[in-house]
């Protein structure tokens, strides 16, 4: 990171506070939270082109730099660039000032366990101690601004999941998916076919199987890890129904909906490949929302999260293991987007976490309590109650 914008970015808070443009608040608020499950890699998506450490990290599957070819990321500013899979959707809505990136983001859960961080992260808690399940932090908010002609809460998840459980009652509607993680055809046999005849043949045989019982297994891994939750490949028409559920319903004003498909432990993939696929249907599908909306998506805010993130620096099999920080998105028709915000850090080794992921400097908690109390005008006491111990940051989106 250049030092005029390390600069910028440790001023960031208080620059934010005072060039945000007041949300005003209307009474038929939007507010639509997007989580992916599996762990999406937020380096491949927001990619820190300027960082010579992460093209060292990740030598086959980084995002090429802005101007090097046709699956150049593009550039945002002089650090940052976003992934050439997103140009189309995402990209246009960061260039029209409708979608902002918190970078080095996620909660304080270390566990690197799919489903605690994702339970964690749902219920709105911190970590330590045992999980309070009787409440998430979605029910909550609806709690908090219950009354009448008050927002409601829709879940559009296979199961009511933690985020809605509570004392009030939460519809769901089901947009079950069937997310799928292929390993590239013929892999085992090109390589045992270089051993054939020789020596070595029966390790390579013995290797070869071995390598396909834990790729079974990784692979179990990834579609457990999204606990049902539908691909982001067919996102686009699931987006599309939601936002005409939410547009033409006013019960349905608090919603919820899940993405499978993240867990990049195998051939992820740069700017094409595996995850590419899942970062262009999601941002088509987010597009489309804001689209089929309508005049609404001006007073709509969408928030794009994920349980952790990815190791920095690639595995061996071409992919990327359980991490830590990760970058969550902010879009909206009425937000002060174009831009990146939050605490940031040079991208280098020394400021890795546990020498192996990108640190949370941002709670994900604080940027809710920031968007709750700029949408919906709560103040200290009634964000306390929907994300307890948490303060709302000074991010200037809303």
């Amino acid at each position: 990171m250049r030092r005029r914008t390390f600069i910028r970015a440790g001023l960031a808070g208080g620059i934010a506070l005072l060039n945000a443009r007041l949300w005003a608040a209307p009474a038929d608020a939007k507010l639509l939270v997007v989580m992916l499950r599996g762990a999406y890699d937020g380096a491949s998506l927001l990619v820190p082109y300027s960082s010579e450490f992460y093209y060292r990290s990740r030598p086959e599957i980084a995002v090429p730099r802005p101007g090097s070819g046709p699956d150049a990321a593009v550039a945002l500013d002089s650090d940052y660039a976003l992934n050439a899979a997103v140009k189309e959707s995402l990209h246009a809505m960061y260039a029209a000032k409708q979608a902002v990136f918190v970078p080095f983001s996620g909660s304080d859960d270390v566990s690197r366990s799919h489903f605690q961080a994702q339970d964690l992260m749902e219920l709105g808690q911190g970590a330590g101690g045992a999980l309070d399940y009787s409440s998430g932090y979605r029910n909550r908010l609806v709690e908090v601004l219950s009354g009448k002609d008050s927002p409601r809460g829709v879940s559009f998840t296979n199961s009511l999941t933690p985020v809605f459980k509570g004392a009030l009652p939460v519809p769901n509607i089901s947009l079950r998916g069937n997310p799928k993680n292929a390993l590239p055809p013929r892999q085992s046999e090109m390589i045992a076919s270089l051993y054939q005849g020789t020596e070595l043949a029966s390790l390579a045989t013995s290797g070869m199987e071995t390598r396909k019982m834990v790729s079974e297994q990784l692979m179990n891994e990834m579609a457990e890890s999204s606990r049902g939750a539908g691909a982001a490949r067919a996102f686009e028409a699931r987006a599309r129904a939601i936002a005409k559920l939410m547009r033409d319903r006013s019960a349905y004003s608090i919603a919820f909906v899940d993405v499978g498909g993240w867990d990049t432990h195998v051939n992820q993939g740069s700017a094409q490949g595996a995850l590419a696929n899942n970062l262009a249907g999601l941002s088509r599908g987010l597009s489309a929302f804001a689209q089929e909306i309508g005049a609404t998506w001006k007073s709509t805010v969408v928030v794009v999260l994920s349980e952790f993130g990815r190791t920095f620096r690639e595995n061996g099999n071409r992919g990327t293991d359980h991490g830590h920080g990760n970058t969550l998105w902010v879009l909206g028709g009425g937000i002060a987007g174009g831009r990146i915000t939050g605490r940031r850090v040079a991208v280098n080794e020394s400021n890795l976490y546990q020498n192996r992921d990108t640190p949370v400097l941002n709670d994900y908690r604080s940027v809710l309590a920031h968007l709750f109390a700029g949408m919906y005008g709560l103040g200290d006491a009634a964000l306390a109650r929907v994300l307890p111990g948490a303060n709302a940051g000074s991010y200037g989106i809303v």
